[in-house]
Parts: C-alpha cells; structure tokens; sequence
C-alpha cells in the first residue's frame, strides 16, 4: 500500500486566471477533503467531521463555522472542483452538520500540480498564509525558484482588498514559511516587483533594500576578525563608501585603504564567513565600486587607451596587499611597503 506525505493541489487551483481559481477558504476545505480520501478516491464525510479534522477554524463558533463549510462545499461543487452528493446519491444543498456526504474531487486535463507537506500544511496556522505559501511554492521549480508578484496580483490571487492582501502576505513572511526580497528602486525611479520563495534569500541574493532591512536598520555590534583592520577604520570606511558629497559640496572617493578592506572582505567571506557588522561594510563598498564602474571612462596620455579609475584603484589595492602580505611574511626582506602611497583621493579624477 502506498502511503503518500502530501497533498496534491493541481495548478490550476492557484492560477488567478483560471476558472477553477479557488478562494483561500475553498483552499482549505479542499486540502483537507484531499487527506480524507479511502482507497477507492472516494470521501465519506460530513461538515461537522471536516470541522473537527480541521486544524484552523473558519469561525469562532463552531456552529458558525461548520456553515462556513457547507457553504465553501456548496461552493467548490459549483466550480466543478469537486463532485457531492449526499448518502442517496442526489445532489442537493439541503444538507445538514452531521448529515452524511460522499465526495470526489474532479480530475483536471493538466497534470501540473504542487505539492503540499503535510507537516507543513499541519503547522499553517491562518487560512489565508496557507494560500499564500502554496502561491510562492507553485514556484519551486520554476524559472529562478522565485515568485515576482505585485500588491495588485496578490489581491487577485487572494481574491481580496489590496490591504488585506499585503497584509496577510507580510504575517505569512513573518511566520518565515515564506521569505521576501523587497524590489530596489530602478533607474526610473519606480521600485521593481518583491520576489517570493519558501527558502531564504542568500546575502549574495538580497536586494539593498532587503539588506538594508536585515542589518542596517538593527542594532549591530562593532565586530571585526580582520586582522589589519579595526572596527573604527571600517566605520570610517563605511562612511566613505557611502558619502558623495562633503559639506562643501565637493566630491567625495574611497581611498586606497577603502579599497583594501573590500579585498579583504572578500577574501574572507569566501573562507570563514563575515560578522554582521563586516557584511553591512562589504555591501557599502561593493554598491559604491558599482556605481563607480559606471563613470565615463578616460584616456591615458600615455597609452592613449581607455581606462576607469575605479579599475585602477583596485588593481593598486591588490599590490598593496601583495606588497603587505609579503612584509608579514618576512618582515626584513622588504623596506618600504606600498600602503604608505598617496591616497586615492589625491588622484586626477578627472571630469
């Protein structure tokens, strides 16, 4: 005998635009008709026994909520969803808490389907963050893994308010069944679409504003493992990176060490991972260096061949980490290191 560990809900169920789009209530009587088909794929029931089944109540009375049943039945039966008749055969709406069902759920001419744990279906504890999660997991395997979905869709997914709707997904992130990647503002000034998945968003995945939510507007402490730096140099780093203008209204660029602790960084994210507070440092640096990338090249006098000078800024903090790295090593081998240049700043920047 084959025992199965999850609820089969085909696609169409989920799909906004499809004609059997089922509500977050029929949603949940319809997961837990699945659970309760015999052999035969048939379902002996009555409202009152779904009710008692049922691990999240549609009302607070139970006589409320066994009506709520019956009408969500009635209602699923309508879609086409399901087939119902009571003990005799007959379809009719003329049923009562105990009175005896028979239930079929319908076969739909696609395959497609999503499948839900019963552990996890068993741990949702609120109707509408059981919709929510199977709209972001229909997504698993498809694309990137991730559900890019606006407020207005998920009103119509949710078939509700667009308050309501947003509000019910943030409770179902809160829950963390379900994890957000808030859109950054683009270059037109309009912020792109969050992105949805049922497991986390790496560091190396998170948008700015999302990495702005995890760690900058928390309390983090100082700490630093870096051994050439210390967290009051990697503040001042930070603010570097992230100031464009002085008070003067004078442009304001990274220097030399600025450069070096992104190279730092790197080197030991890949190796043993970064404190918080280093993670907030790396991001600064990296978006800047970015944004740098993205400047008018010029042209050396020289070569006559074009260069950026963010570019030559990095290439000038790697020697300088080879330059100290070879110090260390042997510290009577060599005299004069290259962390004692001139800083960036006092470069030709150009225009």
């Amino acid at each position: 005998m084959e025992f199965f560990t999850f609820i089969m809900i085909n696609n169409q169920l989920l799909d906004e635009n499809s004609e059997f789009h089922l509500t977050s209530n029929e949603l949940y009587i319809y997961s837990l008709l699945s659970m309760s088909r015999n052999l035969r794929g048939k379902i002996n029931t009555t409202p009152a026994t779904i009710h008692d089944i049922g691990h999240i109540k549609l009302a607070s009375s139970k006589k409320r909520a066994i009506q709520n049943i019956k009408e969500t039945l009635i209602s699923l039966r309508e879609k086409k969803v399901i087939k119902l008749t009571n003990a005799n055969g007959e379809i009719t709406d003329d049923f009562k808490a105990n009175d005896f069902l028979i239930a079929e759920l319908a076969e739909f001419d696609t395959e497609f389907h999503t499948q839900l744990n019963f552990e996890v279906f068993d741990g949702i504890k609120e109707i509408r963050h059981l919709h929510v999660y199977l709209a972001v997991y229909k997504w698993k395997n498809g694309g990137e893994g991730v559900f890019i979905c606006s407020k207005s869709r998920w009103a119509k997914i949710l078939k509700c308010s667009e308050s309501t709707a947003i509000q019910a997904v943030n409770e179902t992130v809160d829950t963390g069944i379900v994890h957000k990647n808030i859109g950054d503002y683009n270059e037109t000034g309009k912020q792109n679409t969050n992105k949805y998945r049922t497991t986390p968003f790496g560091d190396d995945e998170i948008t700015n504003h999302s990495f702005k939510k995890k760690y900058i507007e928390k309390e983090i402490v100082g700490k630093t493992d870096l051994e050439h730096f210390t967290v009051e140099e990697l503040k001042e780093t930070e603010q570097r990176f992230n100031t464009f203008k002085d008070e003067n209204n004078k442009d304001v660029f990274p220097v030399e060490k600025d450069y070096i602790a992104v190279l730092d960084l790197q080197k030991q994210n890949r190796e043993v991972g970064l404190t918080d507070f280093e993670k907030v440092i790396l991001r600064a640096g990296e978006n800047r260096i970015k944004k740098l990338k993205k400047q008018k090249a010029l042209i050396d006098k020289e070569t006559f061949e074009e260069y950026k000078v963010v570019d030559r800024c990095i290439e000038n903090a790697k020697l300088a980490i080879e330059c100290r790295d070879a110090i260390n090593a042997n510290p009577a081998s060599i005299e004069l290191s290259i962390l004692d240049k001139e800083e960036l700043s006092q470069l030709d920047w150009g225009d």
